[in-house]
């Protein structure tokens, strides 16, 4: 289909003079002449063959024509200005490795890592979101993909990269005198994880601590907030000691009782066979099992879920 197009210079000024109104107000908001702007309109007028705006006494409004024009195109006119914006970005050098990782993985190691694995790789762009689930359709768009789940639900061809322990953490300002265990569980609020509710009854039954009537406080969702929580003073907390151990390391939180539980979780590493294909994906699974001691070769890794 051969159809002329418009440019995408006067596709964003019709979009700024919908939104304000005003040719004059579209030109302070493109950096542009007044004079810049109706030149644009009148191209893409004369270019689609029908006006697109009716004047009015306060300045201009979208007609019956401009209104649904303007629905149609807006969205491909910003996918365009972010993918234009995406890919002016990434070097010519670089290599990008996308990522989907769980968001307590990604604030709390994941991102404090990264400036390690850019100095031994600085050719490579790795590319983080952070979600529990993978998106609908996004699946063959993923290079690696990080989930956290119970082991007998993993999938065959994952790698663990890190059981799961949890650690009891808590703030020194909210510590007994002298510390004391039961003390210490029957005056010190708990926060709650509220996708994971079962796991302080897991804690209290592998301690022997299930009538410590425990006082429960705010709840969160994820683990970097429930240890933000506890530096808050709020509580405490169970938190992965991988995640935690940055904090516990510069003295913000302690664990006041030394106890940690295997929660029956693990961190699970998939990448599907024809990404590793690519150098830099393999790469960035190498560093992963690396920081996190995995023996690659006794858990290969082969396909996407």
């Amino acid at each position: 289909m051969n159809v002329r197009l418009p440019s995408m210079r006067s596709l964003q000024t019709l979009i700024a003079v919908a939104q304000t109104g005003s040719f004059s107000e579209a030109a302070k908001v493109l950096h542009v002449s007044q004079s810049t702007v109706s030149k644009q309109i009148q191209q893409l007028e004369e270019g689609i063959g029908q006006p697109l705006f009716e004047r009015h006494a306060g300045g201009v409004r979208l007609n019956r024509v401009g209104e649904p024009y303007l629905t149609m195109i807006s969205a491909s006119v910003n996918d365009i200005a972010n993918a234009t914006a995406q890919a002016r970005q990434q070097s010519a050098r670089q290599e990008s490795v996308s990522l989907l990782v769980p968001p307590s993985f990604a604030s709390l190691w994941l991102i404090p890592q990264l400036p390690e694995f850019k100095s031994q790789h600085p050719d490579i762009s790795v590319v983080v979101s952070a979600s529990d689930y993978v998106p609908q359709g996004k699946e063959s768009e993923l290079d690696i993909l990080i989930r956290c789940q119970p082991h007998q639900q993993a999938g065959a061809q994952g790698a663990c990269l890190i059981h799961e322990h949890l650690s009891l953490v808590a703030s020194v300002t909210l510590l007994p005198e002298p510390l004391d265990r039961t003390a210490l569980l029957s005056e010190v609020p708990v926060l709650s994880h509220l996708t994971r509710p079962s796991l302080w009854e897991q804690f209290w039954q592998q301690f022997g601590l299930a009538d410590s009537n425990p006082q429960y406080g705010a709840g969160f969702e994820h683990f970097f907030m429930a240890l933000e929580g506890v530096k808050q003073g709020m509580g405490m907390a169970l938190i992965p000691t991988f995640m935690a151990s940055a904090a516990l390391s510069n003295d913000q939180i302690v664990n006041p009782l030394g106890l940690s539980i295997d929660s029956g979780y693990g961190y699970y590493l998939y990448s599907a066979r024809y990404k590793q294909r690519s150098p830099a994906v393999m790469h960035v699974i190498n560093w992963l099992c690396d920081a996190l001691k995995v023996d690659v070769a006794r858990h290969p890794i082969s396909k996407s879920v």
